[in-house]
C-alpha cells in the first residue's frame, strides 16, 4: 500500500480514484426458487482469439463509456465530469453473475458485456484485473459484503474470489452505522484516504443482503514533466468571449497527436511513466465546442481516434486542475435500458444460498482527479508509444495544443480501455481546483 509520504501532493501528479457501490436489498421474506445454472462449454480459445476477446471487451467498455458520459453531461451540462466506466462495469458485471432470466438479458445489453455466459464473463475482466494484480500504479480492488448468517452460492462466490479476485465478509447490515463504517473504511483504504464516507447509514438496514463495492486508484508520473517554472496564469476560455486566468502547464516533447476534422477537433497522448496508461485529450477546435463535440463522441469508437495518433512534436498547454464527482447512478442505468435491477421484478437468485427476492437500492459512484506539474523525465515509457501508433517524426515545425478552452479526457490503458472519463467545462480563476460537483441523490 502507498504510504501518506509517497502521496503527499508533490508525489502524485496524477492521481484518479473512484469507489462504486452497489447494495442490494431484500424485498420479502418469501424464499424464490433458484435458477438452474447453465453449463457453458469449456473454453478452449487460443492466444489469437484471447487477443481478440480483449480487443472486443475495450470497444464495448469504450461504448458504455460514451454512454454513461452522455447521460451524465445532459444532467450536468454545465459541470465537471469525471468517472470511472471501468470501475462501474467491473462492479455491476459482479452483481450480473448473479441475475437471472430478463434481469441477467438487461444487464448484458446495458452495460455492453462481452457474452451472455458467466464465465465468459468474469474471465473478459480478469484479463484486466490480474495485469494491475501486483501494480504500483494502478490498483483495482472488489469486495462484497453479506449479511450475516447467509451465504453466497458455491459458483456464484468462486467466479467472484478467482476471477474479479474479490473476497465475502459477513456484516449485520441491522447495525447499520457499524456496517456502513466498516465499508468505508475499506473503500477509504483502498483509494489511500482520499475517497471517504461512501456509504450513509441510511442506506443499509435489516433488509439488505448484500453491498459490492468495486475501488479503484491510480497514480502516475508523466514521462515528459512540466516544468513548474514554465506555468503561468494564462487565459482559460468558458466561451468566445469570456474568460479566466488559470495556472497554464506548458512542455514542448514528443506526443502522439492527431487531426480529427469528422469530429471538429484534435487529440493529444500523454503517456505515464512505466505504464501502459496514458491520458488522451479530445480538444474541439471551437471554444464552445464542447457540446457538439460530446454528440458526434457518441458515434465514434475510441480505436477510431487513437489509430489516427501519430508521434510529432507537440507545444502543450494545459491547465492544471482538480475535481471531485460524486453521482448516484440510477437515473443513468435506467436511462440505459437496465430498469428491472430496481424493481420487484428483479431477479438475483443465483446469489444466495438460500435465494431471496432481491433488488437494487442504490448505485453510488464518488471519484477524485488531480493533473499538476509533477513527475519524473525518465524516458523508459517512450517505448510504448512507438509500439502503439506510428513512429513518425516531425521535421516540421511544432504543432501546438491549447487546452485553453473545455475539453474531454480519458484515462485509457494501451491507448483503447478507458478507466476513467472526463471533462473539463470550467475551472475555478481563484485557485488550480475546479469546483466540486455532484448529482443530486437521495442516499448520502
Amino acid at each position: 500500500m502507498y504510504s501518506k509520504v509517497k502521496l503527499t501532493k508533490m508525489d502524485k501528479p496524477w492521481h484518479l480514484h473512484a469507489c462504486w457501490l452497489l447494495v442490494l436489498l431484500h424485498l420479502t421474506s418469501l424464499p424464490t426458487e433458484a435458477q438452474p445454472q447453465s453449463n457453458p462449454k469449456p473454453n478452449h480459445n487460443n492466444n489469437n482469439k484471447n487477443m481478440a476477446n480483449e480487443v472486443e471487451f475495450s470497444r464495448r467498455l469504450a461504448i458504455f463509456s460514451i454512454n454513461v458520459y452522455n447521460q451524465v453531461s445532459l444532467l450536468k451540462p454545465q459541470e465537471n465530469v469525471v468517472f470511472s466506466p471501468f470501475s462501474i462495469q467491473t462492479c455491476a458485471a459482479m452483481a450480473r453473475l448473479g441475475a437471472k432470466k430478463e434481469t441477467a438479458e438487461e444487464l448484458d445489453r446495458g452495460l455492453g458485456l462481452v457474452s451472455s455466459d458467466t464465465k465468459e464473463i468474469a474471465e473478459s475482466f480478469h484479463q484486466v484485473l490480474a495485469t494491475y494484480e501486483k501494480s504500483e500504479i494502478l490498483r483495482i480492488a472488489n469486495k462484497i459484503f453479506v449479511m450475516k448468517g447467509y451465504t453466497l452460492r458455491e459458483d456464484f462466490n468462486k467466479l467472484l474470489t478467482e476471477q474479479f479476485l474479490s473476497s465475502a465478509e459477513n456484516l449485520d447490515f441491522a447495525q447499520n452505522t457499524q456496517a456502513a463504517n466498516t465499508i468505508n473504511q475499506w473503500a477509504e483504504q483502498k483509494t489511500n484516504h482520499l475517497i471517504k464516507n461512501l456509504i450513509d447509514p441510511s442506506v443499509l438496514s435489516a433488509d439488505s443482503r448484500l453491498v459490492l463495492v468495486n475501488a479503484i486508484h491510480f497514480k502516475g508520473n508523466w514521462v515528459h514533466q512540466f516544468d513548474a517554472k514554465a506555468t503561468h496564469p494564462e487565459p482559460f476560455y468558458l466561451n468566445d468571449v469570456d474568460s479566466i486566468n488559470v495556472p497554464m502547464m506548458n512542455v514542448k516533447e514528443n506526443f502522439g497527436y492527431a487531426e480529427l476534422p469528422e469530429l471538429d477537433a484534435t487529440a493529444l497522448h500523454l503517456p505515464y511513466k512505466d505504464s501502459d496508461l496514458s491520458m488522451l485529450i479530445i480538444l474541439p477546435n471551437s471554444k464552445t465546442g464542447l457540446p457538439q463535440l460530446e454528440e458526434k463522441l457518441r458515434s465514434t469508437q475510441l480505436s477510431e481516434i487513437t489509430k489516427k495518433l501519430y508521434q510529432t512534436k507537440v507545444v502543450v498547454k494545459l491547465p492544471k486542475f482538480k475535481a471531485e464527482f460524486e453521482m448516484e447512478l440510477t437515473n443513468v442505468f435506467q436511462k440505459l435500458g437496465m430498469t428491472r435491477i430496481f424493481s420487484d421484478n428483479a431477479n438475483f437468485s443465483g446469489m444466495l444460498e438460500s435465494p431471496e427476492a432481491m433488488k437494487v437500492s442504490a448505485i453510488i459512484h464518488k471519484a477524485f482527479i488531480e493533473v499538476n506539474e509533477q513527475g519524473t523525465e525518465a524516458a523508459a515509457a517512450t517505448g510504448l508509444v512507438a509500439r502503439t501508433k506510428r513512429a513518425i517524426v516531425s521535421l516540421t515545425e511544432p504543432v501546438k495544443f491549447s487546452a485553453d478552452h473545455p475539453f474531454t479526457y480519458a484515462l485509457v490503458h494501451q491507448t483503447k480501455l478507458p478507466l476513467f472519463w472526463g471533462s473539463v467545462r470550467q475551472l475555478d480563476a481563484s485557485s488550480d481546483t475546479c469546483p466540486t460537483s455532484s448529482l443530486d441523490h437521495d442516499e448520502l
